[in-house]
């Protein structure tokens, strides 16, 4: 009896023993699992190369954090928009320069925001490009909307351009539309170069 007694403990403890081995299996298992859930989720809001879409309260939290990104803003009628291919040639141009950039139509935006912002834009540039009046890429950086435009000395009316196109056909995949979302786009990579801005994605 004494021999059984010893050998039911020994199975027992046993038992428990790969029982504990099996949990901390489990528990790490599930870590690593989630580690993995995480890391998908963090990809999934990264922004990929070539448009990304936003909205203005995501594009000003990210401005208020002090972000620093290139977005893309126009005004236009969304027929216009889609009859141009406005996003589709931006698009296609920034993928070859692998830049990642959000884009924002504020036509249907609340007025009195777009006007402070236009204003608060003026103020701090005096500038001869306004995004939100003309449209087009802008770097987003310390807190403030920043036009490569001005950075060169230059103006370009984007918003204009769409209203002339929209009723046309004629889009921005046309070799002398296309010729100004590169050169547009090539004024935004000289302006980081040249003020040495760190983006954040």
């Amino acid at each position: 009896m004494g021999d059984d007694g010893n050998l039911i403990r020994k199975r027992t403890l046993l038992t428990l023993v790969l029982i504990a081995g099996l949990l901390m299996l489990s528990a790490c298992s599930g870590t690593d699992s989630a580690a993995e859930n995480n890391s998908d989720e963090a990809t999934e809001n990264k922004p990929k190369a070539g448009l990304n879409e936003t909205t203005l309260d995501d594009v000003m939290t990210k401005k208020d954090n002090d972000e620093a990104f290139y977005v893309l803003i126009y005004d236009a009628k969304q027929e216009y928009v889609k009859n141009t291919k406005l996003l589709e040639a931006y698009d296609e141009a920034l993928k070859k320069e692998d830049m990642k950039v959000f884009h924002l139509n504020i036509r249907d935006a609340n007025e009195q925001t777009i006007s402070q912002l236009y204003e608060e834009y003026e103020s701090h540039s005096g500038s001869s490009h306004n995004p939100f009046e003309d449209g087009g890429l802008s770097v987003v950086f310390n807190g403030d909307f920043n036009s490569a435009f001005e950075y060169h000395g230059k103006s370009w009316n984007l918003n204009r351009l769409i209203g002339e196109m929209g009723s046309e056909e004629d889009t921005f995949f046309d070799d002398d539309r296309n010729s100004i979302i590169q050169e547009s786009i090539q004024y935004n990579l000289d302006y980081v170069k040249g003020e040495e801005i760190e983006l954040t994605y």
